[in-house]
């Protein structure tokens, strides 16, 4: 979850790792931290927060490397920030990841004569290496070092020593390097944080070492010690021209408003309104394994996980295929049925989590089908699965996904809809749901301007400690990705459940301190629904509703507030036209209680990390 940024060439190394944390900082912003080498000694410039907060410095050097970090071991702290330094003082290091043998290698550096300054995991880690080297140079020194942790790391270094090198190890977390033809090198955990000038890029594999020299020398090594062939790729480094905040108030606002282009980014060219068709070329090879699959297994995290759930939803509703949904931290442990007749749909923004990735490495010593739904282009789950299709909801710059979600939910219904089409989905069903894929972005307009009502609304509700979230069918789903919103913008408790689970349970904490948020559609649960709100209304709770314009008159009238949105034929859609308002009262009650929104605290955008 840390982000990880080096440079070496010319002499402005300092203010070049600068700006890639700036552009990394979603990575992590408990603090942050630079060392170069200045006339054979290591500089430092550390901060507690944001890598905004670093000093300016006219240090010249043609080395350094910086660190933003999210806390693990050891509170956040300038004495905690990276990078950190061997007893000798010879070494400076950064990473990213969690050392799992932590103890072991700590009773074996303290039995070795090795003392600590920090709280944290990484400060074992220069000095590992530090040890090593009194029998073998740097590069074998490093090996062993890497072969003694366990856990997952990418690591970046220098030594005082050898001060026209950096050392870059991988094992699990995300690292790539790049190339400009200037000859200078950078380091980064993400490659789209790399200079514009960046003109070749080389993705670190795991369990690989990579010693970069300042005449461009490269060399790659395995854990075995043996030197590898390596090759560059042409860099493509997406940055959207002029992604500013604009005359926003925060980056999150801009990315809920700003759904409705990226929904038609997403269908477009894909979602075929006129020729009545859908067509995913980054999958089309693949159809048909999910047409012959005796399983299918969507997985992801956070908010990642509820689009997957809804995903799966609709594949088994609309292509009757056998689905289930799991979140990737469960599934990579729990040893589940897999072989060549299951496909595993793994869906990520970053394409760079932990879990999810763990998912699929297991899934393909299965000989199982691997497919993504991923936004970052190159990521690793990117690279790793068979094959997959890119979201295309751009640069999202606030840690809370809006945007993403729902180009994932949506890039999930028209999967569904088109291996439908290849077995009974009748074409009037078909033509009918691409046409009202087609009309989303132009609803969720619609909803967008209510904002002002959602907002009375959230100041109501803004200081209430605890939020029932319920819905039916895909609003379960959508239930649990509202509560998540409001846990981690406005830090109010709240909870998901479908609400057929009211009366096993959540009942209990419902009194007049306890206000429930309701997803209700027009249909055969409406009843159900309102069922439930009775329930709740006699214990003394609040009840904010959030309906189609068709409900009835009895259930709008039980309700003290409401938010009403358009109508979908298809209640599938409802999963997304009910998300947005979702988004925009969970945004507003953070604001009503002054949280830092782009940035809630103790979280961070890519989870690379278990």
């Amino acid at each position: 979850m840390c982000g990880i940024f080096g440079y070496i060439g010319g002499d402005n190394s300092h203010q070049e790792v600068k700006l890639g944390l700036e552009r990394l900082a979603y990575r992590g912003y408990d603090s942050a931290g630079i060392v170069s080498i200045v006339n054979n000694k290591f500089e430092e410039n550390k901060c507690l927060g944001h890598p905004e907060e670093l000093l300016d410095s006219d240090i010249k050097s043609n080395l350094s490397i910086g660190h933003n970090r999210w806390a693990t071991h050891g509170e956040p702290s300038v004495l905690n920030a990276h990078p950190h330094f061997s007893n000798d003082k010879k070494i400076a290091l950064v990473h990213n990841g969690i050392i799992e043998n932590y103890c072991e290698i700590n009773k074996f550096l303290k039995k070795n004569g090795f003392s600590f300054y920090s709280d944290t995991d990484t400060e074992l880690i220069p000095n590992l290496i530090q040890h090593y080297m009194k029998n073998l140079d740097i590069v074998d020194a490093t090996i062993a070092a890497m072969n003694h942790i366990r856990g997952a790391y990418a690591m970046v270094f220098v030594h005082i020593d050898y001060p026209n090198q950096i050392n870059v190890a991988r094992l699990g977390s995300p690292v790539c390097l790049g190339r400009s033809d200037s000859g200078s090198i950078c380091i980064s955990s993400d490659t789209n944080s790399l200079p514009l000038s960046t003109k070749e890029v080389m993705t670190i594999d795991d369990g690989k070492l990579v010693i970069a020299n300042s005449d461009g020398n490269i060399i790659v090594k395995n854990l075995e010690g043996n030197t590898l062939e390596h090759k560059f790729e042409t860099a493509s480094i997406k940055k959207e021209k002029n992604y500013e905040i604009g005359d926003f108030s925060h980056f999150l606002e801009k990315e809920i408003y700003e759904q409705p282009i990226y929904l038609r980014n997403a269908l477009s060219g894909r979602v075929n309104l006129d020729k009545g068709l859908i067509k995913l070329s980054g999958i089309s090879d693949y159809i048909e394994d999910i047409l012959n699959a005796e399983d299918i297994i969507y997985t992801g995290c956070g908010s990642a996980y509820y689009a997957a759930c809804i995903g799966a939803q609709a594949m088994e509703s609309i292509a009757r295929k056998r689905v289930r949904a799991m979140s990737a931290g469960e599934l990579k442990y729990y040893n589940p049925v897999m072989n060549e007749k299951t496909v595993l749909i793994a869906i990520s923004q970053s394409g760079e989590t932990a879990d999810t990735i763990g998912c699929i490495k297991m899934a393909k010593n299965h000989g199982v089908t691997t497919l993504g739904v991923i936004n970052v282009v190159n990521s690793t789950i990117s690279r790793m699965v068979d094959a997959g299709v890119y979201i295309r909801a751009g640069e999202e710059v606030s840690v809370a996904s809006t945007k993403s979600v729902t180009n994932q939910i949506v890039t999930m219904l028209s999967l569904a809809i088109l291996v439908g089409s290849k077995k009974d989905l009748s074409i009037l069903r078909y033509e009918s749901l691409i046409s009202e894929l087609h009309s989303l972005p132009n609803i969720i307009d619609t909803i967008l301007t209510e904002d002002n009502k959602i907002q009375r609304i959230a100041k109501k509700y803004a200081n209430y400690n605890n939020v029932l979230c319920i819905g039916r069918g895909y609003l379960k789903h959508v239930a649990k990705e509202a509560a998540l919103k409001i846990k981690e913008l406005s830090y109010i408790h709240a909870e998901g459940y479908s609400a057929a689970e009211l009366k096993h349970g959540p009942l209990a904490l419902i009194d007049k301190s306890v206000p429930t948020l309701a997803l209700i559609t027009s249909g055969p649960m409406e009843e159900k629904m309102l069922s439930n709100i009775r329930e709740i209304k006699s214990r003394g709770g609040k009840v904010i509703g959030i309906v189609n314009s068709d409900v009835s008159k009895e259930t709008k009238k039980v309700l003290d507030d409401i938010i009403e949105i358009p109508s979908c034929s298809n209640k599938m859609l409802n999963s997304l036209t009910f998300l947005v308002p979702c988004q925009l009262l969970s945004y507003y009650l953070a604001r009503e209680n002054g949280h830092h929104i782009d940035r809630p605290r103790n979280l961070a955008k890519s989870v690379t990390v278990e």
